[in-house]
């Protein structure tokens, strides 16, 4: 550090304003001498306004209704401090005291962390505007507009054509304005129904949607976009019908124009304005699916069990598969997008249970289905056998293979047949018990035989 900021301790002291210095660290190992970190000394020149982390300007109240705002302290710049609480004073006015009060908190002196902290509260309808600011030559000030009553839902909207919403609404109690009725300046762009406000985007353009009352009238304004252009995007991890997720695997569907730019919609619509496809068909079912909660659009894929999988003319061991996933624009089935995955079978015990062997009847056989690249293990080798059973009775059915599974002495064990799939990780057990109605003490080895 140079001679405008020093080190004491473990803090930093600043010096002159505008001053930059950098911080040198020496590596004791190796004797090496690097700037570790610079420090850039500013003086604050202005203050913000912020909620929930970001800037907003424009906030809407009930009457009685409560905000918390942060105020944070910036550079001339426009840089904000991490550190710079209550270093100037800050003053904060209304317009109108009559429609909105400011309280700073008495708790903490109104400080939070890092940043000061202010209460606006709602007293009677109107609209009025907040200043923040602080004695500075800059005399830069941040402002918030504050609309206190009734308002429109949602506001400013962005939405592409054929998609549904419903406006509404909300703020203060309806009964108090009475009934109203819906309009759309243009229903080639908007239609809305007039009584319960549900509207359709039919055409690009931009169009104003009014709500008229006894004594309210609101409005706010609806850009319509057109879609050009699908992008499906499928799910990073390989796609299985064992174990998959309960709510299936999403495939994003993003809708853009022809230039590609995004025409995302701003607000939570009712459905999606896209049907859904997954090839093969065999594999399982897909439906379009809003998640309302990030404003984002989906493919989801639902894929049927081992046992559900319909018969295909397939390689009866070829487990993995290449599915693809389409979107089709429902308002313009030629817009379409589509995104391709591997997709690997999974495998199931036809008759699982348990397997009981005797003198009179010593063997048995497990037949497995799907996914049939699979490797068994088993630790009696000694007592027990399972070798592959080459049949052709499952010609142009589903794909299944038989193991056969015998005793080979005369003696009572308990053991289980571990069946895995290394593509996926899938696990079954299967149980086998021989009793010869001897009374001997049941044995098994301690080996492992593996076969697959």
């Amino acid at each position: 550090m140079q001679n405008a900021n020093a080190i004491d301790g473990s803090k930093i002291r600043t010096g002159e304003s505008n001053a930059i210095d950098c911080i040198q660290a020496k590596d004791h190992s190796t004797g090496r001498t690097e700037i570790a970190s610079c420090l850039r000394v500013a003086e604050v020149a202005q203050v913000r306004v912020a909620a929930a982390e970001s800037s907003i300007q424009t906030a809407y109240l009930s009457v009685n209704d409560k905000v918390e705002l942060d105020v944070k302290y910036a550079d001339e710049l426009g840089y904000t401090f991490s550190e710079a609480l209550g270093v100037a004073p800050v003053k904060i006015e209304t317009n109108y005291p009559d429609v909105l009060s400011i309280v700073m908190p008495r708790d903490v002196n109104g400080t939070y962390g890092a940043h000061q902290r202010f209460v606006l509260q709602a007293r009677s309808h109107g609209t009025a505007l907040v200043r923040l600011h602080i004695n500075h030559p800059s005399r830069k000030s941040d402002f918030i507009m504050v609309s206190v009553g009734a308002r429109m839902y949602p506001r400013d909207v962005v939405i592409h054509s054929g998609q549904h919403l419903n406006f509404t609404i909300i703020g203060d109690r309806m009964d108090a304005h009475g009934p109203g009725q819906w309009l759309s300046t243009n229903e080639k762009v908007m239609h809305v129904n007039q009584i319960t406000g549900e509207a359709h985007a039919r055409g690009e353009g931009i169009a104003e949607v009014i709500f008229k009352g006894p004594n309210l009238k609101l409005r706010t304004t609806v850009n319509v976009l057109k879609v050009n252009q699908i992008v499906v995007d499928a799910p990073a991890e390989i796609l299985t019908n064992v174990a998959a997720p309960p709510d299936g695997y999403k495939f994003s569907v993003k809708l853009s124009d022809s230039a590609g730019h995004s025409t995302e919609s701003s607000v939570n619509q009712i459905n999606a304005p896209f049907d859904c496809k997954v090839e093969p068909s065999f594999v399982g079912f897909v439906e379009p699916w809003s998640d309302r909660a990030v404003k984002k659009s989906y493919c989801v894929f639902h894929p049927y069990s081992p046992a559900q999988l319909l018969p295909v003319k397939s390689n009866p061991k070829d487990g993995i598969l290449h599915i693809s996933v389409r979107a089709n624009l429902k308002e313009d089935s030629m817009v379409t997008g589509s995104a391709h995955a591997l997709f690997v079978k999974g495998f199931y015990i036809k008759e699982p249970g348990m397997l009981n062997l005797t003198p009179s009847c010593n063997h048995s056989v497990i037949i497995i289905g799907g996914n049939t690249d699979v490797e068994l293990f088993w630790s009696a080798k000694d007592l027990m056998s399972v070798s592959l059973v080459d049949t052709n009775e499952n010609i142009g059915g589903p794909s299944q293979i038989v193991y056969r599974v015998e005793a080979l002495k005369r003696q009572p064990f308990a053991d289980k047949v571990t069946i895995i799939l290394p593509a996926t990780g899938q696990t079954e057990e299967l149980e086998v018990n021989y009793v010869t109605g001897d009374r001997t003490e049941s044995s098994s080895s301690s080996g492992l035989t593996t076969f697959g």
